[in-house]
Formats: structure tokens, sequence, C-alpha cells
């Protein structure tokens, strides 16, 4: 069955990769072949931080903890979001952090709405859901020959933990029939070529690099599909050609 998303809820929109994706969605919005047009709400810690431009894209704004289950319903009920992006991190910092994992069972905990200390009546069954990954998490490995992605792994290890916590959560049982999971080779700013290229986990990666507006402009253009395809798969790897 087609899903077209009436409402997004972005988890992180204050991040660099959050404002891209809200830019993507309204560029996505303005676009006259646009199957829906879905409203915009972004979730974050410190709204100060969203400049003009990006709060003038959202309908709503909710400054919230996305580590705290209450926050995460009351974002889900003010926006009546059908679709919520997790692009949440802890930016370029390479030191242990749960954030990832712990946002991720939170947010699960409330669409399945597990919370035992809370009764609700909301339903979220029908909610999907976008996680932003990286590549190296989940079992797959960054390989760029030489040993160099041995390296970058080691390098990297807190952060792919991290996410390794948060792939988990999405690919359980009442969460992976609506959860895409997209893994980008590294993150870049001011890079874009608006050629995406998927490979396989057992695939040596064409590229290294992926900059941030190309991932948000191709997870957009999937996730407004009428196929709906990457939502119940498996992880999907991509990287840019340059």
């Amino acid at each position: 069955m087609s899903f077209y998303p009436e409402s997004i809820l972005v988890i992180g929109a204050s991040g660099r990769t959050g404002v891209h994706l809200i830019h993507a969605i309204d560029d996505y919005n303005s676009k006259p072949i646009a199957t829906s047009r879905p409203q915009i709400s972004a979730f974050c810690r410190d709204p100060s931080k969203l400049d003009e431009d990006i709060k003038s894209k959202c309908t709503k704004i909710v400054q919230g903890n996305a580590r705290n289950e209450a926050d995460l319903k009351r974002a889900l009920d003010e926006s009546k979001a059908d679709l919520v992006i997790m692009c949440i991190g802890n930016g370029d910092s390479t030191s242990k952090n749960d954030i990832r994992t712990a946002s991720a069972r939170a947010l699960s905990n409330v669409l399945r709405n597990e919370n035992k200390q809370e009764q609700s009546s909301s339903s979220y069954s029908h909610v999907k859901v976008v996680v932003i990954s990286s590549m190296g998490a989940g079992g797959s490995q960054i390989k760029i020959g030489f040993g160099m992605g041995r390296m970058i792994e080691f390098i990297l290890r807190n952060a792919l933990k991290d996410h390794d916590g948060q792939e988990a959560v999405f690919l359980s049982k009442g969460m992976r029939h609506r959860t895409m999971i997209v893994r980008p080779t590294h993150l870049t700013e001011g890079e874009s070529t608006g050629r995406v290229i998927m490979f396989g986990n057992n695939e040596k990666s064409p590229t290294t690099r992926t900059d941030r507006k190309d991932l948000a402009d191709w997870t957009v253009k999937q996730m407004m599909d009428e196929t709906n395809v990457h939502f119940g798969s498996p992880p999907v790897n991509i990287t840019c050609a340059h």
C-alpha cells in the first residue's frame, strides 16, 4: 500500500543533517509533481539554535529531550506526525555517548505504547520512522582499501556502537516493518554532486563521502516514493559519486 506522509517530525532538527532534511522536505513540497505536501515539525533541545529560515519552513517547533518519552509523545501529538525522521547525534565527537540508542528506545516505547507508567489512548501504529545511521554500523564494514577502513572504524568505535544500538531497536519486532534505515558514508558539507550510489554490506564503497544535502535529498525522495520500498527492508548503504 502506498504511503504519503501528511506530517513529518524531524528529531534532531537543529543539527547539520536535520537542517538539510528540513530544506529537502520544503523543496519537495514546492515541486508541482509532489504527491503530498507534508507539514514539517522540528524537535530539538534548544530551538534558539534554529535560524529564522528553518523556523519559517516549520509548522511547529517542539522543544524537548529525545531521551524523554513524555517529550516525544507530546511532540507526536502536537505535530500529528505520521512519519518521524531520527537524525539525532553527538556532532563530530568520538567520545562515548548513547544519545542515539537512548532516543531510539524512548521513541520505540512511545510508538508501541509500552510506557506502563502512563496509560494512553493514543495509537501510533501508523507512524513510520526514517533513521539516519552510518556506514560501519549494524555489521556493515567500512571498506576503502589499504586497511584504512579498519582504522576509521576504530576511531569511530564509540559512535558506531551507539549507531548499533539505535539500529537494533528499530530492527526489532514491532518496529522493523515500518522503519527505513539509511547508512551514509562519511558526511560532508558543500560537496554536493546530486548523485547518490547504493551498495551492499560486503561491497567496497565506491567513494568515501556523502554530502549532507545529497543525503537529505535522496532520503526525502525515497520516503515519498509511492513504492515505499525501503520501509521494512534491510538498511541501505549510500555514498556520493564524485
